[in-house]
């Protein structure tokens, strides 16, 4: 089973065409608003990946970070998302 974790916010276009093309592709994920705690992805992602970050939505596939939903669909029409897909 994939884990798929999506930080996002209610009104970020991009995050609504992340999940969209998830739910096209029929992958659950794990949603995490951070429309009242952003920091908490900011901290989350540094420590993780090592990474900082300004935008949403940020995608992690299981474990792999993705990026936002311009990486993704770049991921999905190269074909490399089956790569990090169990």
């Amino acid at each position: 089973m994939n884990k798929i974790e999506i930080y996002t916010s209610a009104t970020c276009p991009y995050c609504i065409k992340a999940k969209k093309l998830l739910q096209l592709l029929n992958l659950e994920y794990e949603e995490h608003n951070v429309d009242n705690d952003f920091e908490k992805m900011q901290k989350m992602l540094k420590e993780r990946f090592n990474l900082s970050v300004e935008t949403i939505p940020q995608i992690i596939i299981n474990g792999t970070y993705v990026g936002g939903f311009t990486d993704l669909e770049a991921l999905y029409k190269s074909g490399g998302l089956n790569k990090i897909l169990n």
